[in-house]
C-alpha cells in the first residue's frame, strides 16, 4: 500500500506531502481547488501515461515520490519525473527503471478508480477480468493455460498454411522442370561453355567458306571421273618430251623429269593429307551440331528465364534442391498436422474447462455483488452476469461476459443501458467490496466515485467504503460530507491564486470543512450538523472538536 506521497509541480500543486496512516482517508476541497492534480499524481507514480500538460505552469519539470509498504517486505521508495521536453526518469528503490516496470511494480499496490471508472465498468474485457478474479486460482490457471496454448495453435496453423502455400508454389514451378533439367544436362554445360561454343561456331562458319576452295584444289590434283588429275597430265607430257628429246639429251631430260615428278608427287601427297582431313560435309555437320546445341541453350534460357549457361546450372541446382524439399515436406506436413490436431484438442479442452469455471464464477460473482447491493439500498435491482458462448475459441476463451441488471419483472439488460450514474457508482463499490482480499491491491483510490449519490444512498456508500477500508487502505476524493465524516484521516485541498495547497485537518478545522461541504457556509446549523456527523463516527470524541 502507499504510505507517503510527495508531489512537486503537478497541475496547480507546487509542493505537497501527504502521510497516509489509518484505513479510511478522505481528500476534500471546493470545485476547482486542484483535487484532480492529486489524482494525476497518483496515476503518474503508478506508471500511467503522462502528458507534459501535467506540469505546473511556469515550471520545467514535475516530480512525484511515493513510499510503498508491501506485506512482509521493507518499504520501497519510487520516484518519477517528467520535463517539458517530454523526457522522464523513473526509479524503484536505488535502481533506474522504465515506466512499464514502474507500472508493473505498482499494479499489486494501488488501484485508482476515477470518475471514468464507470466507463471501465462497461468495458467487456474489464467485466470478464472481474469475473475471472472472482473465480480464484484454478480459473486463473486455466485462463493462463489457454492464453499460452492459443498462440501456439495459431502459430502452427500459420506454419501449416505457409507450408501448403510453399508446396503449391513448388509443385507449379516444378511442373515442367524435370524435363527441362534432363535437356539441360544433355548439353553438358560448364562455366564458360557458352562463350567457347560461340567461338567454335564462328570458326566452323569460316571453315565452311574455306572448304570449297580446298575441295577444288584437291579435285584438280586428283582429277575426276572424266579427266585426269594434274599429276597424270604432267606424266603424259613428260613422257612425250622424253620421246622428242634430241640426241644426247635423253638421259638429262629423264633425270630432270623424274626429279620434278618426285617433288610434285610429294607436294600433292602432302596437300591431300593436310587439305583432305575434313570434308565440307563434315564441317557443315559439325557446324549444324554446334548451332543446334546453341539453339537448345537459348531456348532453355527463355523457358527458365535465365540469362546464361551459369544461371542454367544454378537453375538445375535449385530444381534439385526444391524437389528434395518437396519430397521431404510431406512428412513434415504430416507431423505438423498431427501437432495441430493435438494443440486444437488441448485448446478445446482448456476452453471447456475455463467456460465451466467461468460460468460458476459468474454465478458466484453475481451473488456476492447482489449481497453488497442490498447494503447499498438497491433491493429492487438484481445484478447478473451473462456468459455467452462464441462460435470460435479465442485466447481469452470461447465466451463473452456481460454485466446485466433487471428490475422487478423486467428482463435483464446490459448495465450501460439501464443503470443511472448513481447506480453505476454503487455497482462499482459493490464489485470492489465483493473481491477477495488477495485480489485487491494494497491501496484503493476513489475519485468522486460516489458522484450522483445523496442522502441515505451516500451514507450507505460511505459505510461500504469504510467497510472496504478495513481490508485495504482506501483513499477517497469526495464532495460528500456524510462520507467524509466517516474517515480516519482528512486532507483538505485549497486554492490561493494559482497555487494549490494540501494539508491535513482535524478538530475544529475538520468541523468547518464538513460544514462547508454540507451547506457551503459555516452557519451554526451547518456546524452543528457537522459536529453531529463527526460525533457519530466510531472512535471520534467530542474533545476533537
Amino acid at each position: 500500500m502507499i504510505d507517503r506521497l510527495e508531489v512537486r509541480h503537478i497541475g496547480g500543486v507546487s509542493r505537497a506531502e501527504l502521510d497516509f496512516t489509518g484505513d479510511f482517508i478522505v481528500i476534500t476541497g471546493e470545485s476547482g481547488s486542484g483535487k484532480s492534480s492529486l489524482v494525476r499524481a497518483f496515476e503518474f507514480i503508478s506508471g500511467k501515461r503522462a502528458h507534459t500538460n501535467y506540469i505546473q505552469a511556469g515550471r520545467e519539470e514535475a516530480e512525484v515520490t511515493a513510499l510503498w509498504a508491501a506485506d512482509g517486505e521493507e518499504n520501497i521508495l519510487t520516484k518519477r519525473s517528467l520535463s517539458r521536453s517530454g523526457k522522464g526518469r523513473c526509479r524503484i528503490g536505488d535502481s533506474l527503471s522504465t515506466v512499464g516496470e514502474l507500472a508493473s511494480f505498482s499494479e499489486s499496490l494501488i488501484e485508482i478508480q476515477s470518475q471514468f471508472a464507470q466507463l471501465n465498468l462497461l468495458d467487456a474485457e474489464r467485466q470478464m477480468e472481474m469475473v475471472d478474479q472472482c473465480g480464484g486460482g484454478e480459473l486463473i490457471s486455466h485462463r493462463e493455460r489457454l492464453a499460452e496454448l492459443f498462440p501456439k495453435m495459431l502459430a502452427v496453423e500459420v506454419e501449416i498454411r505457409e507450408l501448403k502455400r510453399r508446396r503449391a508454389e513448388l509443385e507449379q514451378k516444378l511442373e515442367h522442370a524435370p524435363e527441362r533439367v534432363r535437356r539441360i544436362k544433355t548439353l553438358g554445360l560448364y562455366d564458360g561453355c557458352e562463350r567457347e561454343w560461340e567461338e567454335e561456331r564462328k570458326n566452323l562458319e569460316r571453315a565452311v567458306a574455306e572448304a570449297g576452295k580446298y575441295e577444288r584444289l584437291v579435285e584438280k590434283m586428283n582429277g575426276g571421273e572424266t579427266e585426269d588429275g594434274l599429276l597424270e597430265q604432267l606424266t603424259s607430257v613428260i613422257l612425250e618430251l622424253y620421246a622428242a628429246a634430241p640426241s644426247g639429251l635423253e638421259d638429262e631430260w629423264r633425270e630432270f623429269g623424274e626429279a620434278g615428278m618426285s617433288k610434285l608427287q610429294s607436294l600433292f601427297d602432302s596437300a591431300r593429307r593436310e587439305l583432305g582431313i575434313m570434308s565440307r560435309d563434315e564441317i557443315e555437320a559439325a557446324l549444324e551440331k554446334t548451332e543446334a546445341r546453341l539453339g537448345l541453350l537459348r531456348k532453355l534460357k527463355r523457358e527458365t528465364g535465365t540469362g546464361s549457361a551459369e544461371e542454367l546450372l544454378e537453375y538445375v541446382r535449385e530444381v534439385e534442391d526444391d524437389s528434395k524439399w518437396l519430397a521431404s515436406s510431406s512428412a513434415v506436413l504430416e507431423n505438423i498436422n498431427a501437432a495441430s490436431v493435438k494443440l486444437k484438442g488441448e485448446v478445446a479442452s482448456a476452453a471447456r474447462s475455463l467456460r465451466r469455471l467461468r460460468e460458476q464464477s459468474a454465478g458466484n460473482f453475481a451473488e456476492k455483488v447482489n449481497l453488497q447491493l442490498r447494503d447499498l439500498a438497491m433491493d429492487d435491482i438484481t445484478f447478473s452476469v451473462s456468459v455467452n458462448r462464441l462460435d470460435k475459441v479465442r485466447a481469452s476463451g470461447a465466451e463473452s461476459v456481460a454485466f446485466m441488471l433487471s428490475q422487478k419483472s423486467l428482463p435483464p439488460s446490459p448495465v450501460g443501458k439501464v443503470a443511472s450514474g448513481g447506480e453505476l457508482s454503487r455497482i462499482l463499490i459493490a464489485i470492489q467490496a465483493s473481491m477477495e482480499s488477495d485480489r485487491i491491491p494494497g491501496a484503493l483510490v476513489f475519485d468522486e466515485v460516489e458522484a450522483g449519490l445523496g442522502g441515505r444512498t451516500a451514507l450507505l456508500a460511505g459505510e461500504k467504503l469504510r467497510e472496504l477500508s478495513s481490508r485495504r487502505r482506501t483513499i477517497l476524493i469526495t464532495h460528500e460530507a456524510t462520507i467524509a465524516s466517516m474517515a480516519d484521516r482528512h486532507f483538505r485541498v485549497t486554492r490561493k491564486g494559482n497555487e494549490t495547497e494540501v494539508y491535513e485537518i482535524s478538530g475544529e478545522d475538520r468541523v468547518r470543512e464538513i460544514a462547508r461541504m454540507l451547506a457551503g457556509s459555516e452557519s451554526p446549523e451547518a456546524l452543528d450538523h457537522a459536529k453531529a456527523l463527526l460525533g457519530a463516527r466510531p472512535g471520534f470524541s467530542s474533545g476533537e472538536v
